[in-house]
């Protein structure tokens, strides 16, 4: 869970080509209490401040008219600072569809937010990003998460008849995930 005290260490970009949205944005993280809130307008003026400067955090547009979040993601994920290129980045966008969530995710996106911006909704994607243990590695010139290593596999044991209330028994196997906006099913 995220506290007051972590979200108050944490510096924050947003990256939107709407004057509006950028404001709206700035003030909901400075409301919820982030000690910098840096507003670009584009991908350019964002990647040279953030090579000033690292964030904790990148909240970017998915749909910009210059340059998409997906540019970001490749410029960022490409960095040579490996620092710099596996800052998280938080896709915000209008647009929820699966196909963009998958793009998203397959350029790195850290997190997938959906406008309009709920501050609770905000607060739990902050919250992934603080815990987010995932590990990530550079392969083709650019840092990607590696995928966790599935459960291990209960072994079938002939001649055994499981108790169908055996699930009840034991406790489900615990995952980072605490709720539905924490998982990504693509």
């Amino acid at each position: 869970m995220i506290t007051s005290q972590i979200i108050k260490r944490m510096d924050v970009v947003v990256i939107d080509d709407s004057q509006r949205i950028r404001s709206l944005m700035a003030a909901l993280l400075r409301d919820l209490g982030c000690q910098s809130v840096v507003p670009y307008e584009g991908v350019q003026d964002a990647c040279r401040g953030i090579e000033r400067n690292r964030p904790t955090m990148v909240l970017c547009d998915w749909k910009m008219a210059e340059a998409d979040g997906g540019v970001f993601l490749d410029r960022i994920r490409a960095h040579k600072d490996d620092n710099i290129a596996t800052t998280p980045v938080i896709i915000v966008t209008g647009f929820g569809s699966r196909d963009i969530l998958t793009e998203a995710m397959r350029k790195g996106a850290t997190q997938f937010l959906v406008k309009p911006v709920v501050p609770v909704e905000l607060i739990k994607k902050m919250g992934f990003v603080y815990t987010d243990d995932r590990q990530m590695v550079r392969r083709n010139g650019r840092m990607v998460y590696i995928k966790p290593k599935p459960a291990p596999k209960v072994k079938k044991v002939q001649g055994v008849r499981a108790d169908p209330k055996d699930h009840l028994k034991r406790p489900a196997p615990v995952t980072a995930a605490q709720s539905d906006s924490d998982v990504w099913e693509l």
